[in-house]
């Protein structure tokens, strides 16, 4: 009895228009977005090799060290493989790091900043179609899925030749979650397909494990949505209450939640401004700067040469005692620095922590969150990679600052020693583990779990009692 009621379940809908529509606009979005999401990381990936020739080139033609320790060098933000499913805030945030001896690095250079209309619309990735579009789908497959049949005495008639209650609703929700799977399925089998045969696009291991778990997420997603529109539909008595119920629920969950969740956070756990936390270290920077140079007249004042010294063992001297000052005011820099980031960072930690925790009310939210985590484009993975350059700005200021002292030219009152290299310490990132990621988006499944096993339970009890007549 519970295979027939499926079967009927399956070909009730896809023999219906609104599967056929689904279905065609699915592939369409699905794919396309799947193609574009592919061009977007190809030209972020030549861009990339792009910079990282064009930054060694610039290193190479600098003319003294002195010039080089000014003018830093570059850290590009390499694109991920996966940013073709999930773009995540990897287009809304700088992409580009400077590293000197001055100032603390930040990442500049967004594709919002260098092309502004890109903010306006937003991205197209699978993860946007399937938060908004494939949600409405479900909604529209569900709405009327039992006071539907109420209204058209299906479900009375049906009811009447002794059917169980239980298996009916078991049935409706076998047979028309497989339904709703079709127009997926068959759209992301082909995307799969053109991400293994795509030119010039690599996916290891790890990456096929990672898409593997973000489409679950996303079939879970659309659990919530379905479960909710069956609870729903046995709940009300009339079809055009039912979809009006669930289109409120819908823009409540998917567009004023999340954002409702920052402000709040903003509120609750208030943290200082940017440019703040970057006045100070402009400030502290001039005071380091006046202090070392008052310090070096006073040292010149004190330690001149005494006459019949030897002016080489002099001028080593020198160099050795600038190197040695030149070490300690970066070191106060970068300490002050560190100290204002630090402090920064932890409450800004935490009202993220609390903005995150509040939108995950909503299963929209937790379906961004996992899967931009899963494609490592999320803001987590951003913040690791600042964390990076910025540990990594004391050690390439220790090999500038020795440089810039070793090729004083006492004599000629400049710097001739030409730019070596060879010996520059590179900057190096990591990549987060699976297991790190799939760590953190632990709650955002059981999210999506907890919401499933409640709208099922509530539309099955709702069915036993629900009033045919």
């Amino acid at each position: 009895m519970l295979r027939d009621i499926i079967r009927k379940e399956i070909l009730e809908t896809i023999t219906s228009p609104k599967f056929v529509f689904t279905f065609l606009l699915c592939t369409i979005l699905i794919l396309l977005s799947v193609y574009t999401g592919i061009t977007n990381y190809r030209a972020e990936k030549k861009e990339y090799d792009a910079a990282l020739a064009l930054n060694k080139k610039n290193l190479e033609s600098q003319t003294n060290y002195q010039t080089l320790a000014g003018l830093g060098t570059k850290i590009n933000r390499p694109p991920q493989v996966l940013s073709t499913i999930a773009s995540g805030v990897s287009e809304a945030v700088g992409r580009v790091a400077t590293v000197n001896i001055a100032y603390d690095p930040s990442l500049v250079d967004s594709k919002y900043e260098s092309n502004p209309v890109f903010s306006i619309f937003g991205a197209l990735d699978l993860s946007f179609i399937v938060k908004i579009v494939l949600s409405l789908f479900a909604i529209l497959f569900t709405y009327d899925a039992i006071v539907g049949e109420k209204e058209r005495g299906t479900l009375k008639l049906t009811l009447s030749n002794r059917v169980p209650r239980d298996r009916l609703i078991m049935g409706k929700v076998i047979g028309g979650y497989i339904s709703l799977l079709i127009p997926l399925i068959i759209p992301l089998i082909l995307s799969l397909l053109i991400l293994l045969v795509y030119p010039n696009l690599s996916l290891a291991g790890e990456d096929w494990l990672r898409l593997l778990l973000m489409f679950l997420m996303f079939f879970l997603y659309l659990s919530v949505f379905f479960t909710l529109g069956l609870f729903v539909s046995a709940r009300t008595s009339k079809s055009s209450t039912s979809f009006l119920v669930l289109l409120f629920i819908w823009v409540v969950f998917v567009t004023i939640i999340p954002k409702v969740s920052v402000l709040t956070a903003s509120q609750i756990r208030p943290i200082p401004s940017v440019h703040e936390i970057t006045a100070k270290k402009d400030a502290f920077l001039q005071q380091i700067q006046a202090s070392g140079q008052k310090e070096a007249l006073e040292w010149m004042k004190q330690n001149s040469p005494k006459e019949g010294e030897d002016q080489k063992a002099w001028q080593e001297k020198f160099r050795k005692y600038l190197e040695d000052l030149q070490q300690g005011l970066t070191s106060k820099i970068d300490e002050n620095n560190a100290a204002l980031e630090r402090d920064y960072q932890l409450r800004k930690r935490a009202q993220e922590r609390l903005a995150v925790n509040i939108s995950r009310v909503s299963p929209a939210s937790a379906l961004m969150f996992a899967s931009m985590s899963l494609a490592r484009t999320g803001v987590d993975e951003h913040e690791r990679f600042l964390a990076s350059i910025r540990s990594y700005k004391p050690i390439f200021t220790k090999w500038a600052n020795s440089k810039m002292m070793q090729s004083i030219d006492f004599s000629g009152g400049g710097q001739t020693t030409k730019v070596v290299l060879d010996d520059m310490p590179q900057h190096k990132f990591e990549a987060e583990t699976i297991g790190k990621s799939l760590s953190r988006t632990i709650p955002d499944f059981g999210v999506m779990l907890v919401f499933i096993v409640v709208f099922f339970a509530g539309a099955y009890v709702s069915f036993l009692k629900y009033d045919v007549r």
